[in-house]
């Protein structure tokens, strides 16, 4: 039997203001560089921040060398990708993908890559994604567009984990499925 390694992190390391932070909870008073302390601790973390915008590759350098081996970044992909309305809401900007849209973010998470640290990159859909021919052909595209990478996607509408042919799609393109089941979070490989 196979073995398997077990990454427990939490979603971000950086929660510096309000009702919310983590100075003197987690962190203790004065710590300099949060991801390096929270790195002691646990072995993966989710970046948020890649949600809202594309990483800027130096920042993902930092980010790789301030870590030990073996430590780990689940990548959230861009809103643009994966809440059209929102990234529209929040910018005003038709979230319309082209070329350089997936050259910019592979640009950004590749220090990460190079140096094995990333361990995955989430396509975290809203719970209104349907499985639709629509929404067959974005979850396909995001698929080939980003298949050189560890790729996991969200899928929160049930419309999806009901369709069988959703488990034969992501296993054939070796895409980890996480799923939702409240109250409990399962990932299904």
């Amino acid at each position: 039997m196979a073995q398997s390694k077990i990454y427990i992190g939490t979603s971000g390391w950086s929660y510096p203001k309000g009702e919310g932070t983590w100075e003197g909870n987690f962190y203790p008073a004065g710590t300099k560089d949060e991801l390096e302390y929270y790195s002691r601790f646990f072995n993966v973390v989710e970046i948020n921040t890649t949600f809202y915008r594309p990483l800027e590759p130096r920042l993902a350098q930092s980010w790789a060398k301030r870590t030990p081996d073996g430590f780990l970044f689940a990548t959230k992909l861009w809103q643009k990708f994966t809440h059209p309305k929102m990234f529209e809401a929040a910018t005003g900007e038709a979230a319309v993908i082209c070329q350089n849209d997936v050259d910019v973010l592979c640009r950004g998470i590749e220090p990460l890559a190079n140096q094995g640290k990333l361990g995955v990159l989430l396509a975290q859909f809203p719970p209104s994604f349907i499985n639709d021919n629509y929404g067959k052909q974005i979850l396909q595209a995001i698929i080939r567009c980003f298949n050189q990478y560890p790729l996991a996607v969200e899928l929160r509408h049930k419309s999806w984990s009901d369709d069988t042919s959703t488990a034969e799609l992501l296993k054939e393109n070796n895409v980890t499925w996480a799923q939702i089941d409240e109250p409990k979070f399962s990932i299904s490989v």
